[in-house]
C-alpha cells in the first residue's frame, strides 16, 4: 500500500521548509545585528566604568564590612574604663609623634629651599587643621 503523496503536500510541505529557513535567516541576522551592538555599548560604556565601580564596591565592602561592625562593637564599650583612656591616650601620643615628625620634615625642607617644600607646607598645614581636635 504505497501511498503516493500528492503534489498539493508537496507544494506545502516546500513553503513551509521556505518560511523556516527564511525565518531562520531573520533570527540570525538579528542576533548577529544584537549581538554587535552589546559588544560595541559594552566596550564602550562598561571599560569607562569598571574603575568607578571597583572603588564604590571596595568603599562599600570596606565601609559596612569592617567599619560597621567595629563601630557597632565600640558603641557597647563602657566609657569610663582603663580600656577607653589607653584609647585616647594612645591616639593623642601618636598625634604628637606625627606632629613632631612633620615639623623636622618641614624644617629640613626649609632649610633646603626648594619650592616642593613650601607646597608641601602648605598642603599639611591645610590637613593638620582637619586634624585637630575640636
Amino acid at each position: 500500500m504505497n501511498n503516493p503523496t500528492a503534489p498539493e503536500t508537496n507544494a506545502f510541505l516546500s513553503d513551509v521548509a521556505d518560511k523556516l529557513e527564511s525565518a531562520a535567516a531573520n533570527l540570525e541576522t538579528g542576533v548577529n545585528s544584537a549581538s554587535a551592538a552589546i559588544g560595541s555599548w559594552s566596550d564602550k560604556y562598561m571599560n569607562a566604568n569598571f574603575a568607578s565601580k571597583m572603588a564604590y564596591t571596595a568603599c562599600y565592602s570596606l565601609s559596612y564590612g569592617i567599619c560597621f561592625p567595629i563601630f557597632v562593637a565600640c558603641h557597647y564599650v563602657p566609657k569610663n574604663n582603663s580600656l577607653v583612656e589607653g584609647l585616647v591616650d594612645g591616639a593623642a601620643s601618636a598625634n604628637v609623634s606625627v606632629d613632631k615628625t612633620l615639623e623636622r620634615f618641614r624644617s629640613s625642607r626649609l632649610a633646603s629651599g626648594t619650592a616642593v617644600a613650601d607646597e608641601f607646607n602648605e598642603v599639611v598645614e591645610d590637613g593638620v587643621g582637619y586634624l585637630e581636635p575640636a
